[in-house]
Formats: C-alpha cells, structure tokens, sequence
C-alpha cells in the first residue's frame, strides 16, 4: 500500500449553505464530504475504491477550508465539478442506480518542488499544461525514467570520452643507450573540453635486459584536450625499455553532480516519450535482470532480479556470491519502472532497502540500511 502523506484540517466541518436546484447535488456534495473524511482517516482501501486512479499516486496532500466544497453540473449528465479548495478538484460520476464514482482529480497528487522543477525544464508540460492528477503521474513517473536515461547516456558516453589513436616517432634511438622520442595522440570525443583532472591514464612500462623481461603498472592523470580536438602525450623509450597506454579511466561524477551541472534543453520530454507506447514508459519485459556495480560509489556488488520481478538476491563481490542477500519487491511500476527491494539477511530479519528506478540498461537509487543511513547506488545491466 502506497504512503499517502495528508496534510489536512485538524477537523473537517463543512457549512453547506443554499439550495439545490439539482436534487443530485446534495448528494455529491455528501459524496464529496465522506471522501475527503476518508482522506482525512487514511482509508486508502476505500479511497481506491471510488477512485481507482489514486493508486498512481506517490503522495496525497490536502488542506480543507469549511465552506470550501461546492458543486457544478457538468456538460455530460450525471457529471459534476466539485471544488474542494486550495486549487483541488475532482470529477464525480453518478449512474442510473445512484452509485458515485471519482474519474479524475486536480491538486490531490502531491510530488517534491524540484521533481515538478525538473518536469518542466525538460518539457514535461508543453503538451499537458495543466494535467489531471492521474496525468500528472504518468508524467513524473516518465520524467524518472528520462532522469535515469539521460544519467545512462552520458556514463556511457563519458567511459569513452578520451581515446588513444596511436603513437608516433618523432626520433629513433641510434644506439644502445640512446632515447627515441614521440607521443601519443589522446581524443576527445565530445563536443567539451575534458581537463587533465577528469581522467586517469595506467601505464605498461616494459623493459627487457640481462636475459629478464620485467613489466609494471603505473597511473598518471591525462592532459587537457579541446572539444572535439586532440592533444599529444610526450613519450620517450629507448631499445630495451618502453611505455604503452593499457587503459583510459574517466572520472564520472555522480547523479547528484551530473543534475547540478546539467542545462535541459526543454524538448527532452518530447524526444523521449515521441516512440513510447501510450500509458508507459519503456518495456521492462518481464526479466531476469543481471546487475553489477557500485554502492556508496565504493562497494561493488552483484544484484540479480529474477523471472517475475518478484524477488531475487544480492552480495558484495568482495565476500562473494555464497553470502549473498536475499531480495523482496515490495513496490514496482512496471510503467515507470519504480521498485523497491527489501533486503533480508540469512535469519529472515530486514536489513535494508534498495529504492530506484529500473530500466532495460540501468538501476540507480538510493539504499536505506537498517541503521537509516543511506547509500546512492549505480547498477548497470549485463543481460
């Protein structure tokens, strides 16, 4: 069951006060009152009952005045626009045998400033500018995944932001003891500068004498290359000894840091919703999930999400597979791809919780140990 955080009157006593020149409007003004009492209450049950949409909701927040609800026939018979204050309405349907239902809503669905912030720098609103709240759901639950998507492309854009196109000799050795001299062209891929600070460069230094052939790694930072462009490397060797590139290692920041610095161009929504299926996000299938990576940005660990993305496990490389964890989807929506995996040790007990957005290529959220600290994760697929 999905937490509804209320914000409401400490007592709700509404003064409905006229006539009614429809005979139906007392009774969806009743309706109305015994739905925001049931708010009130925290009877979620009975809430999706009449309103089936509010299963898509993360949050509920309400403030009601006295005097604040009123009723308007609508267009369609048997419909009203029912006001219930503070900028929140609802749509009530009524049928023939008198029975009353909630078909949408506005400003019930409540969801963090910076999350609706985001929304609408990617433009997420251009085409919905004022949603229902079952709207805005899909909207949010869609922007996470483009979150997600666009963290993604860029880790995996920024593994290869620099790579090495060779070495070139400027000048041979003439003698046993001479130097030769040349450098290795480094390429920057993207379209900004990357800094000497933002990569790592891992060395295979070779020397070959006395009928012994030695070799040992070493690390240096990179050198500073233009967008686009290319910088040399300056590199010396002689006939028994020489360096080579083994490996480029980028620095990527994490989530936290890629949003600060990120600058929306506004048309991200559109782009990424144009080749969605109506009603969800990208197409989860059903699994297994393979995942690998880091948490707390230090820990590796294995994750694996089984068949039915019901359960699965979990254990840090480190102490390897045969003490693995055990993991229980609490909370999944397969349209947004938001899961929450509760951890349980070998004795049964919950130790944590994993919470975060599940694509076809990534999981990335938060992790909540049984102590309450919390740890961001960064998970990629392998199959």
């Amino acid at each position: 069951m999905k937490k509804l955080q209320l914000i409401c009157a400490s007592a709700i006593v509404l003064t409905l006060a006229g006539s009614c020149s429809d005979g139906n409007e007392k009774a969806v003004r009743d309706f109305a009152t015994d739905f925001a009492t049931k708010v009130q209450n925290h009877q979620t049950d009975s809430l999706a009952a009449i309103y089936p949409g509010i299963e898509a909701a993360d949050s509920i927040a309400l403030t009601l005045v006295a005097d604040s609800i009123t009723v308007t026939p609508a267009d369609s018979a048997g419909v009203y626009n029912v006001t219930l204050g503070n900028g929140a309405s609802i749509v009530v349907r009524t049928s023939e045998d008198g029975a009353m239902t909630i078909t949408s809503s506005k400003g019930i669905f409540k969801y963090p400033a910076s999350t609706i912030a985001f929304a609408e720098k990617v433009g997420a609103f251009k085409q919905t500018p004022s949603p229902t709240d079952t709207q805005l759901a899909e909207i949010v639950g869609n922007v996470a995944s483009l979150s997600a998507d666009l963290f993604d492309k860029y880790v995996a854009a920024r593994k290869n932001a620099v790579t090495n196109a060779g070495f070139t000799v400027t000048k041979d050795p003439q003698f046993g003891m001479d130097t030769g001299t040349g450098y290795f062209t480094l390429v920057n891929n993207t379209d900004q500068p990357v800094k000497a600070d933002e990569y790592e460069i891992t060395w295979l230094d070779t020397y070959m004498g006395g009928g012994m052939d030695t070799s040992s790694n070493r690390i240096t930072k990179g050198i500073d290359i233009p967008a686009k462009g290319s910088a040399r490397y300056e590199s010396m060797f002689s006939w028994h000894a020489g360096s080579s590139i083994k490996a480029i290692t980028m620095k990527i920041p994490s989530r936290e840091q890629f949003f600060e610095n990120y600058t929306p161009t506004g048309n991200e929504y559109a782009e990424y919703v144009k080749d969605m299926p109506k009603g969800g996000s990208a197409n989860l299938g059903d699994g297994p999930f393979a995942l690998a990576g880091k948490l707390g940005g230090k820990h590796a660990i294995h994750m694996t999400i089984n068949r039915g993305l019901k359960d699965g496990t979990y254990y840090y490389d480190k102490y390897g597979p045969s003490n693995a964890l055990t993991l229980t989807v609490k909370n999944f929506d397969k349209k947004t791809g938001k899961i929450t995996l509760e951890e349980q040790n070998n004795k049964g007990q919950v130790t944590g919780s994993f919470t975060g957005v599940l694509t076809p290529t990534s999981f990335n959220g938060d992790m909540t140990a049984y102590t309450g600290k919390t740890l961001p994760f960064t998970l990629e697929v392998s199959k």
